[in-house]
This record gives structure tokens, sequence and C-alpha cells, in this order.
């Protein structure tokens, strides 16, 4: 179905691979169109329970593939027309849609994480990082900014200075260095068994209380107290008048392994 992503779903968890591994993953417009039709389409599902970002071959993302985003003159037209939309275009969009998913998304990264690759992760709500991977925010190399919102999903993350530093200088930091400044959430020697021990965790849950909590973060983190306030009220009335939450009641209870019903929202 798609040209530069792979996907696997087990177990009520969607594991989309970046399938480009000679070019160490680097981003066309063609992973690009494809990484949003694949998020729009996971959004609708509400049987699922997480998404995982990964890469195949050596490296997560190495970043943009410039040679191959600039080969014809019809795909520079259309990637400057994208620059000057009075909304987000897709080069933003790639790696905030995201951040529009209900179920957690979690970046298991190895190798290169570089430029448009670390935006991407970092539209993650989650990175685990193997400790042999490094990142960059690139793009100061080649004489660009990063411009595939990094400006929103770098906020909570680091500090204005630090954010600064990394963008003007094109810095490679280790994956412990990313970890240190707060980029990366976690590095662990077996990466992907830590994803999936996390996984095991948010199964024990309900899915609505995992949705509920990623919206409430994600929506109020900047808002002043009473609205902040205000919406944790709401979610949590939400969450109260549903299903699973009866049913997280009745696991604690009966110690029982009753199975959750598929997400609310």
């Amino acid at each position: 179905m798609y040209n530069t992503l792979s996907l696997n779903e087990r177990e009520d968890v969607l594991w989309v691979s970046l399938s480009r591994p000679d070019k160490h993953n680097a981003m066309n417009l063609d992973m690009i169109r494809e990484l949003i039709d694949v998020a729009r389409r996971t959004a609708k599902r509400k049987d699922l329970r997480a998404v995982i970002l990964h890469g195949d071959g050596p490296s997560f993302c190495s970043g943009m593939d410039l040679p191959g985003l600039f080969k014809s003159t019809r795909d520079r037209i259309y990637a400057m027309t994208q620059l000057l939309r009075p909304t987000r275009g897709i080069f933003q969009d790639v790696n905030l849609v995201w951040r529009s998913l209900s179920m957690p998304v979690i970046a298991l990264v190895h190798g290169h994480c570089y430029g448009a690759g670390l935006q991407l992760a970092l539209g993650a709500d989650w990175i685990i990082a193997d400790p042999q991977a490094d990142f960059s925010l690139m793009e100061a190399k080649w004489g660009m900014i990063p411009d595939m919102g990094a400006t929103l999903t770098l906020r909570g993350r680091i500090a204005p200075d630090l954010a600064k530093e990394l963008m003007c200088t094109a810095r490679i930091l280790s994956a412990q260095q990313a970890h240190e400044l707060g980029l990366v959430t976690h590095v662990r020697d077996n990466a992907q068994q830590s994803v999936l021990d996390l996984l095991t965790e948010l199964s024990q849950r309900s899915p609505d209380a995992v949705a509920a909590a990623k919206r409430l973060v994600d929506n109020s983190w900047w808002y002043g107290r009473w609205r902040s306030l205000t919406a944790e009220r709401l979610w949590q009335l939400r969450l109260l008048l549903g299903r699973n939450h009866r049913i997280a009641v009745e696991r604690n209870k009966q110690k029982a392994e009753v199975p959750y019903r598929p997400r609310a929202f």
C-alpha cells in the first residue's frame, strides 16, 4: 500500500516503519505524504492502544532527502508553495499530526535522528532511544532553520536558550546528552524491550484515561491556572461517565483481567 513505509499491527499496537534503509530513511515527499495518510487513518481507530514510529535499516531517520525532494521543478514549486500557506503545510503536518491522535505515540530511535527525523520523533509522546543513537537539529548546516513544527514540539522539553543553541549550531548529541537536555525520554540498552514493557503497562490502564491524560497535558500545559483546572474537571467528568472507568473499578475490586472496551474518544 505504501512505497516508503511498512505497517505491522499486533496486539492492538500499530508499528510504523520508515522503509528507505538505503537512504537512512531520509524523508522525501512520498514519505511525508504517506506518514500523514497513516496518521489520519489511525486517528479514526478506537481499537488501537498505541503507535510506534521506528526505522528500518541503520537509522531512524537521517533528515530530509533534499536531492530527492527537489528532483523536479514541479516538486520545488510545490515545496515553496507549502511555505507560503497561511496555515501549516505538509512539512509541519507530518510531525504535528501525531499529536492529534488519542492513543500514545512512541518514537523508537536508533542510529541517526537528524533534522526532519528529530522533528518527527519530537511529535511523539515519548522518545525511547538506543544508547548508540545520535541526535541533531541539522538544518543550520545547510543554511536553514528547523521549520517542521519544532517551535511547538520543543516547548516543555528544553529551555528556549538551549533550543536556540541547538538550532544555531547543528550540534550532534549522543543519546545520553539528548536525554540530559530533555530531548529524549529514556535511553535503554534494549530500547525495543523497553517499548514493549511500556506497552504492557499501558494495556493495564483504561484507554480512555490514557487518551484523556495525553489530551490534558498537550492542550492545557500552557493554559493559565483557571483554564488548566477547568480542563482537569471536565476530562474527569467525561471519564467518570464512561464504561472504561467502571471496568477499571471492577478490575481493581475483583483483581480480574476484565477486558476494556475500545477507546471512547
